[in-house]
């Protein structure tokens, strides 16, 4: 039974260890692509039509910063969540802060912008059209109807409309609508064409993200453009971007860019359907455009194009009150059906304790409540196995030079007195999908950023700064692992002692949410061995 346990822990660590090089690997996504890396195109009828020659200008347009003129103005957006800036120059989008989400801990942090990167002179949303005699992108001074919307009042939406004409005579008319109780916008062209031609085939909307070099990567999370495409999510590595553009024009629900933690991203409105081209234009860019066919046209030679936009953090509530399944950015791989339950729950405890470290330690006990029963078991099965060894010895003894028949006498002795030799291992093994399943919450979970438990610990998604919650983790496995009934050769018991230095260094890097979990759970375990000692002894 000991060598049984004791695999299965260096079985449990070795995948643990290959988990994290694989699956949080920067040279990996978190959900591939089933197309090859060149352009795909399943378009069809009912869907935008994708002009390559038109998308292509339409890159590099967008990587040319306009000289400002002196008529461009910028129009201010406030509301509690976020702070946006227009421009008239196009109707783009300049600014875009999160007022809730900071840069990094401390009172002189900045709020997180969502828009530009090392050249703030690219805007954002740059909409153009597409034609049968080419690309115009809408890149005039347009006039707008205010200078600021105030949404901070409590007001449930509020608009910018821009109008212009470009210098083929097409009157254009663009609304930009805000909502303040989330991070959504919905964007409305008009586009009133001249008789004797025909309306615009498509309209680009396109979002410029530049990289920076000094971000680096990160092996924890995924980084880069994203797509849901037919229910699957796409995420897309900014390297095979070199290779080649990724274009999805058939049901595509959404699409944009994402961190760990945030996420820009294009979604059709009722009505209206939406294409996606991805591409690397330049080293330090990525463009995302989307492809917007006209909604409806009528008589007086107008056609309508519409579409909306998301920008701001991957919170799963805010994101599934949408209604448009951006909630699928947050994966967690093949934990997912483990992992969102315990985000929900977490949430639900942290409104009551208005604290996530005692989320934490209250969902641990919940989890540790329903394990008992089979905790129990497993412990009595140890015990068991512990007095049998005497007998199991006499049997070693006496059958050395018959194997087949050792094993059929070992396998009697265990049912005549009803012992699962297996017993216990199985609680490690079952709570381990558990404990990958936090790895992914606490890692991924927007909502556990920068949040505080108490005294050192201000973080819970980052490490002990100290390392006091890993080394009182490791005491605590020591002692649990004393407690633990254990019989046979010494070597193994020492071998099995020495696990919890082993898991004390791994857990050194690890966020101080996670390791709070398993902290309180080996306390948890010491207390349940004491009680489950005095009721089996």
């Amino acid at each position: 039974m000991e060598k049984r346990a004791l695999i299965a822990v260096i079985l449990s660590l070795l995948v643990l260890y290959f988990f994290q090089a694989y699956f949080f690997s920067p040279e990996r996504t978190a959900s591939r692509p089933t197309e090859n890396h060149q352009k795909e195109n399943f378009h069809n009828e009912d869907q935008p039509a994708l002009t390559e020659t038109g998308v292509g200008i339409v890159e590099r347009e967008l990587l040319i910063p306009a000289a400002e003129a002196s008529s461009e103005k910028e129009i201010k957006i406030i509301t509690s969540l976020y702070d946006a800036v227009l421009t008239t120059r196009g109707g783009d989008l300049k600014s875009f802060l999160l007022k809730r989400y900071l840069d990094d801990l401390g009172s002189d942090s900045a709020p997180i912008e969502m828009v530009g990167g090392k050249d703030r002179r690219i805007p954002a949303l740059r909409t153009s059209l597409v034609g049968e005699n080419g690309v115009f992108p809408l890149d005039m001074v347009f006039e707008a109807d205010r200078d600021l919307v105030d949404l901070s009042s409590g007001e449930e939406a509020g608009s910018v409309v821009f109008t212009g004409m470009t210098a083929e005579g097409i009157a254009i008319r663009k609304i930009v609508t805000f909502f303040p109780h989330d991070y959504r916008m919905n964007v409305e062209i008009e586009v009133s064409y001249l008789p004797s031609s025909s309306p615009p085939k498509e309209v680009v909307s396109s979002w410029v993200k530049t990289l920076d070099p000094d971000e680096g990567s990160s092996r924890l999370g995924f980084t880069g453009p994203a797509a849901l495409v037919s229910g699957e999510l796409k995420e897309i590595k900014v390297k095979s971007l070199d290779e080649g553009s990724k274009t999805f024009s058939n049901q595509v629900e959404w699409a944009g860019y994402e961190d760990k933690y945030f996420l820009a991203a294009f979604f059709p409105l009722p009505g209206s359907s939406l294409g996606v081209d991805v591409s690397k234009p330049a080293a330090d860019a990525i463009v995302i455009n989307c492809i917007t066919a006209a909604r409806s046209t009528d008589g007086a030679d107008k056609a309508f194009y519409s579409y909306g936009f998301y920008c701001g953090p991957k919170d799963i509530e805010v994101l599934k009150s949408l209604g448009v399944g951006l909630e699928k950015a947050i994966d967690f791989g093949m934990f997912d059906i483990i992992a969102k339950p315990l985000l929900y729950t977490l949430k639900y405890l942290n409104k009551t304790t208005n604290n996530y470290g005692w989320a934490i330690i209250i969902l641990t006990i919940i989890i540790k409540i329903i394990f008992f029963p089979l905790t129990h078991k497993s412990y009595k099965s140890m015990k068991a196995m512990k007095d049998l060894q005497p007998l199991m010895a006499e049997l070693r003894k006496k059958y050395k030079d018959d194997k087949e028949r050792l094993n059929r006498e070992t396998m009697n002795l265990y049912r005549t007195y009803k012992v699962n030799p297996l017993g216990g291992c199985l609680p490690l093994l079952i709570q381990f999908p558990i404990f990958i399943a936090f790895y992914w919450v606490l890692l991924g979970s927007i909502e556990l950023r920068h949040a505080p438990f108490m005294l050192w610990i201000k973080d819970l998604s980052a490490q002990d700064p100290y390392y006091v919650t890993p080394i009182l983790m490791g005491a605590s496995m020591f002692i649990q692992q004393k407690m633990t009934p254990t019989a046979g050769d010494p070597t193994q018991a020492k071998v099995m002692l020495a696990m919890p230095i082993v898991f004390t260094f791994l857990f050194l890097k690890f966020p101080s949410g996670l390791v709070i979990y398993w902290l309180v759970n080996n306390i948890l375990q010491i207390f349940q061995q004491l009680y489950i000692d005095k009721r089996v002894s």
